[in-house]
Order: C-alpha cells, then sequence, then structure tokens
C-alpha cells in the first residue's frame, strides 16, 4: 500500500475524528443502561443470561453447566464453553452488579480491547497512525458494534479473541517467534471454545495470509525446508484450536443427540439448519440474499451504499484495490458458509463486519491519495460515519432506549405468583428464553412443529418426574390447542381453563398451588393481564356463600414488592376471605379487605407511629336497596405467649354517620414491644354483605 503523506492539520483532523467515534461510541452504547430489558435478539441474549443465572445460582462452573429450556436433562444445550458466562458471574460477585450489567460491562469492555489488535493489524498494510485510525472510526459508528457491544452475548468477548488470534498468527509467521505463538494459540483456543462459528470466518484471513506466504516461498525458491518452516509454524498457531474444539464437540454431541429435543444443537444438525453451512441450496438463495440485504440495512447501512462504495473502490482506486478486494471477500465470505445464521440472526453481523468496515475506510484512503480536491475527500469520508449513525439513529436506537425492565405483565405474573423452584410447561415459543428467563423459573420449551408428537410429549413429560410443575403457557397458535392443554393438564394437575390471560398468552397454573390460590387476583398489578379467578366485583355479585375457609398464606419477596407496594414494612403472612385483590380508590390502588382480612407484619424496633388509610368503597352504601352495615378496622399486637392486645379499633358505619364515609387517614400512637408482631384486620360489623372495605396505605415506623 502506499501511504502518501496528508497535511499535518489532516492528520490531527483524523485523529481527532477517532476520539468523536469513541466517545459517540461510548455514549450511544451506555444509552438507557441500567434498564434491564435487552433489546437486540432477545432470544439469544435471554438464553446467555439464563446460562448465568444457574451458573450463579448452583455455584456451577464446571463444563457441565444448565441451560434450562427443553425440559430435562438441564444440561442438553451445551453450546460453548461458557468462558462469558463465568466473567459475568464473577464480575456480578465482585461488584454486586446484577448479571444484566456486568455482562454490559464485559461485553463493551472486550470491544474497546478488541481496537488495539485491529491498530497493530493494519500496522501491516503499512498505514500510518492516523490513517489506522481513520479505520477503526469507521468500526466505531457502526450500528452492529454499538448495539451489540453492550449485549447479554459473548459476541464481543469472541472477536476480541479472534482478533488477537488474528494478530497472533501474523506476527507468527511473519517473525517466528514463540511468544507470538502462544498468543495465536491462546487466543484461538478460546476463539474456538467460545462460538466456532466466529472463529471460522477469522480462520479465513488467517488461512489467505498463510497461503501467500507459502506461495511466497515457492516463487521465491527459498527450498523444501523453508517451505516446511512456514507450513509447520502455521500448522502450530490453529492445531490446538481446532483439536479443543473436535474435543468439545465429541464431548457435548452425545449428550444432545440423546435428549428428546436438543438434538437439533448436535454438529450435524447445526451446520444443515440454523447456520446453513451444509444448506446449498439456501447459499444460494434469491430468497436468502434478499433477507441478507435486510440484514445489511439493519446492522451497517444500506446496501446500495455499501454496493456503490465497493464498486468505486474497486474501479477507481487501483492501489487499494487489492486491500478493498480481500477484506470484503471475507465479509461475503463469511455469508456463504453460513447463510442462514446471518439472514436470520443480525447479532451474526459482529463477527464480519470489521472486515466490511475497513475496506470501505481503505476506498477512502485511496481517494485521499488521489488526486480528487480535498473538499471531494472529505465529503467521501462523512459517507460511512452519515450513513452508519443515520441508521443507527433511526432502526436499533429507539429499541435500545425503550424503558423496561423486560419480559411481560404474564412473566412477572409467573414468577411472583409460583414457587422459585418450579418448573414452566411453554408451547408456542419454540425454544425462545425469554418467558423462561423473565419468569425466573426452568422451563420444558415443547418445540415448534412437536406440539401433537404424542412419542415426544410422553417422553419429555416422563423426564420432568418429580419435578413441581407450577405452570402451562400457551403462546401463539398453541393457544388454541385445547388437546394440548388437556394432557398436560391431566398429567400436572393443572386448571383445565386459563387461570390468567394476557394479549400474548393464556397461562394454566396447578390446582394445588396455594400461593396462587390466595393471591392470584390482583389484576391492577399486572397490566393487560385478565385474571379468572374471583376478582372483587364478582365478590360483591356472590357475597352470599362465596366464602371459603383458607390457612394465612405466605408472602414472598417478589409478591410483597409486586402487590403490597404500599404496606411498610413489607408484610410477611396474609389471609383473605375472597383472594388477594386490588381496588382503585381515588388516584391510589388499595387491598380489597373485605371482612375477614388479616395482614401481618413485623414493625421496626423502637417505632412509634402507624400510619393507616382505609375505607369503604362509596357504592356500598351510595347503591340503592341493601347496603353494608359496617366494617370493623382493627390493628392487634400479637406475642408469643402473651395475651394479644388491641392497639387500634374502629367501626366504620357510613350508612348512618357520614364522617365514616370516603378515605380515612388515621395516624395512630404506638409504642412496640420485643417480639411483638401486627395484625392488620378486617371483621363485619352483624354481617357480611356489601362489606367492601379496602386499605390504601399501611405505614409502621
Amino acid at each position: 500500500m502506499s501511504d502518501r503523506p496528508l497535511l499535518q492539520w489532516e492528520n490531527r483532523l483524523l485523529v481527532g475524528l477517532f476520539c468523536a467515534a469513541l466517545l459517540a461510541h461510548f455514549y450511544f452504547a451506555t444509552s438507557n443502561w441500567t434498564a434491564g430489558f435487552l433489546p437486540g435478539h432477545e432470544f439469544r441474549q435471554t438464553q446467555t443470561a439464563l446460562i448465568a443465572r444457574y451458573i450463579d445460582e448452583q455455584n456451577n462452573f464446571s463444563l457441565l453447566y444448565e441451560t434450562p429450556l427443553m425440559g430435562k436433562p438441564w444440561v442438553s444445550i451445551l453450546l460453548e464453553v461458557p468462558i462469558y458466562e463465568w466473567s459475568v458471574v464473577g464480575l456480578s460477585r465482585a461488584t454486586g452488579l446484577p448479571h444484566f450489567l456486568a455482562a454490559r460491562t464485559i461485553s463493551l469492555g472486550c470491544f474497546y480491547l478488541v481496537l488495539p489488535a485491529l491498530y497493530l493489524l493494519l500496522g501491516r498494510f503499512q498505514l500510518s497512525p492516523p490513517r489506522r485510525l481513520l479505520v477503526l472510526a469507521v468500526i466505531l459508528v457502526s450500528p452492529v458494534y454499538i448495539l451489540y457491544s453492550r449485549a447479554f452475548l459473548m459476541e464481543s468477548m469472541e472477536l476480541m479473541c479472534c482478533a488477537w488470534f488474528l494478530l497472533g498468527f501474523v506476527r507468527t509467521m511473519d517473525t517466528r517467534r514463540w511468544p507470538w505463538l502462544a498468543v495465536s494459540i491462546f487466543f484461538g483456543t478460546a476463539a474456538a471454545l467460545i462460538k466456532s462459528a466466529t472463529f471460522a470466518v477469522w480462520l479465513l484471513p488467517a488461512a489467505g495470509y498463510g497461503v501467500w506466504l507459502v506461495g511466497q516461498d515457492i516463487r521465491t525458491a527459498r527450498g523444501w525446508r523453508a517451505l516446511l518452516r512456514t507450513v509447520l509454524w502455521g500448522g502450530a498457531s490453529v492445531i490446538v484450536a481446532l483439536g479443543a474444539l473436535r474435543w468439545w464437540i465429541n464431548f457435548t454431541d452425545p449428550l444432545k443427540a440423546a435428549h428428546s429435543s436438543a438434538y437439533i444443537f448436535t454438529a450435524k444438525n447445526l451446520s444443515v439448519g440454523n447456520w446453513g453451512l451444509l444448506n446449498f441450496a439456501a447459499r444460494f438463495s434469491v430468497r436468502t440474499w434478499g433477507i441478507l440485504l435486510e440484514r445489511w440495512q439493519d446492522a451497517i447501512m444500506a446496501p446500495w451504499i455499501i454496493g456503490l462504495s465497493l464498486l468505486a473502490g474497486l474501479v477507481f482506486f487501483r492501489h487499494v484495490r487489492g486491500a478493498v478486494g480481500g477484506l470484503s471477500a471475507v465479509f461475503f465470505l463469511a455469508q456463504l458458509m453460513f447463510p442462514l445464521a446471518y439472514a436470520f440472526q443480525d447479532y451474526y453481523f459482529y463477527a464480519c463486519t470489521v472486515f466490511l468496515l475497513a475496506a470501505l475506510a481503505f476506498i477512502v484512503i485511496g481517494a485521499l491519495d488521489s488526486r480528487l480536491p480535498r473538499w471531494g475527500c472529505w465529503l467521501l469520508i462523512a459517507v460511512p460515519f452519515v450513513a452508519q449513525l443515520g441508521n443507527y439513529w433511526q432502526g436499533y436506537r429507539p429499541m435500545q432506549l425503550v424503558k423496561s425492565q423486560g419480559g411481560f405483565p404474564f412473566t412477572d405474573a409467573i414468577r411472583d405468583l409460583t414457587s422459585h423452584d418450579s418448573v414452566i410447561i411453554i408451547a408456542g415459543a419454540d425454544w425462545c428464553a425469554i418467558i423462561p428467563y423473565y419468569s425466573q423459573r426452568k422451563a420444558l420449551m415443547i418445540r415448534t412443529g412437536l406440539e401433537d408428537d404424542t412419542d415426544y410429549l410422553n417422553r419429555a413429560f416422563n423426564d420432568l418426574a418429580g419435578e413441581n410443575i407450577s405452570a402451562l403457557v400457551m403462546v401463539g397458535d398453541q393457544r388454541s390447542n385445547q388437546t394440548l392443554v388437556d394432557l398436560v393438564a391431566e398429567r400436572f394437575n393443572l386448571d383445565h381453563s386459563p387461570t390468567f390471560s394476557h394479549p400474548s398468552a393464556d397461562v394454566y397454573f396447578n390446582r394445588k398451588h396455594l400461593e396462587l390460590d390466595e393471591s392470584i387476583r390482583s389484576g391492577l398489578r399486572y397490566n393487560g393481564v385478565v385474571f379468572r379467578s374471583l376478582t372483587s366485583t364478582e365478590c360483591r355479585a356472590n357475597e352470599t356463600g362465596g366464602k371459603t375457609a383458607r390457612q394465612p398464606f405466605k408472602i414472598s419477596a417478589s409478591l410483597a414488592h409486586s402487590a403490597f407496594g404500599n404496606v411498610t414494612p413489607a408484610p410477611y403472612q396474609a389471609f383473605f376471605t375472597y383472594g388477594l385483590g386490588h381496588e382503585q380508590v381515588d388516584w391510589n390502588v388499595g387491598l380489597f379487605a373485605h371482612p375477614d382480612s388479616d395482614l401481618w407484619l413485623q414493625p421496626p424496633v423502637g417505632a412509634t407511629q402507624i400510619h393507616w388509610d382505609f375505607g369503604i368503597v362509596a357504592g356500598a352504601y351510595e347503591q340503592a336497596g341493601a347496603k353494608t352495615d359496617g366494617v370493623e378496622f382493627i390493628i392487634t399486637g400479637e406475642r408469643a405467649g402473651a395475651k394479644d392486645r388491641v392497639v387500634y379499633q374502629r367501626l366504620l358505619d357510613p350508612v348512618n354517620r357520614t364522617a365514616d364515609r370516603g378515605r380515612q387517614s388515621e395516624v395512630i400512637p404506638y409504642q412496640s414491644l420485643p417480639g411483638e408482631v401486627l395484625r392488620f384486620s378486617t371483621r363485619p360489623n352483624q354481617n357480611t354483605n356489601f362489606d367492601w372495605a379496602y386499605w390504601t396505605r399501611i405505614d409502621v415506623k
């Protein structure tokens, strides 16, 4: 490559451009940093996050890690050696960061560690430092390297390993020195075990450089010894990595093949299916390439800009033609190798886009060395920056800025209302990990196409023997598959009708799930979720004979957070005759406390007062005909081995006393006693008809 000297101000401008691109990348990549939502192919991110969660929970840092998505045995989906997930858990434990923030920190850090390796590799093209920084600047503003450098994915760690492997390989072949060979072996082996499909892409330039050196040995007639040394040094740089990959495949494929549905992840099946490596029809399909062009638009820039730029570079700038052609060839060959993976998963472009962007940057460098007027050169420099940043701003960024902790209201309900150690069964979502991850439950995900396969279902259900099956989730077109619902319901003692529904899913709960039995009626807490169980309105319409005798239920921390946010400190136990429900009072959401209702909490040490807001729904005393005869509101102090003491007691009779109408707000003096718990209760006056009581605030301090 020629590298004609630029004016000093131009060199400074290129350095400044790199600094601006680096700052812009950091700003954009860290936008909405603390939101738990995982934008960008959430299907795969949640799978990686699920692996990290169970590594941490089980303290399992072995190679037999669990991916509890497709039923037992949970160790069936061993796609990669979980070096990335181990790192996430390690950082989370060391810093206290939640997993998704630890993952983003590691991903972003690994991406920035790619840059020094690329900078050194660009030196092999005899580029001056400012021009190398120009190439890096073009890479920094790419949409795929902004969004997915903060993803809960191993892509950036893999890219880092691949870049340092290639640098180690090139330096090994140039210098024949052992330290560089060690670099090549270490990073190459890590890359092969973290994500072999990406490593395969980076083997292409390594192989190309190795073949070129062999050709040099042959052309210069340096003899067979020199040729043998070149081959041996090149082989030594990759043999350990390839051997480790072969070992990993031999170790994991039998486990996958033996599973009822995870056999699709064996190396052979991935090559034909998910990747398309052995699918020659897909490789040359017009439809596939039409989809690939859409992915270019998503991950990089408009395809027509890419096409025109490459054409211009190859035609008009001869001295960069080799670099442009070689680098862009790697980009295209990656998609030819794995056409289906790239067509349907935009994050795969993280592996190869760096080569395309380097090619486009070389075109700009070719313009700088040409006779084009300087203003024309700088207009060309602006093209990849404007095209990519504009594409990111209109495409990925709105998705990245969504203010959400992720999941759906129905996954929140599953998480809050089922046992942590239980298992859910899901149909209609293939093996997408979004529902299990946000529900925080292990899952048997019935793969698409197997919903009516009796042999598969019997085997998968038998594998779950001894597990606590808490819910069935039906998604998409499977919501109408009543045959499957009935089969699962009979096998695992679930409801035959949806316990609750959401626009995205129907959820059927276990009949014996006691916590659900008492707390499911919290529709106002889960946006868009409609509960089949009794609501407060249904209680009012069916008050004669509607009572059922139940024991108090325990309140988990997650349930306290979601359903008892108006109670401080958080309660630990409750009883509601008609189940837990919520009532809209003015602009507040209150607990529906129809008699008999009881709520227990542990007061803070040294507490001196209780703030209690309560009342009776206006319809109970304003309606025509029969009305409430009043409700008694009571606070009782309870201690083991001691007589209960009444801390507060008041009868509201809004029909006869206007002062008892509307929301009541009481500040009650209180002196806590050692070991005492407080019970907040409602009791009927003479009967429970129309006793539509509520509590909007309980605050003991």
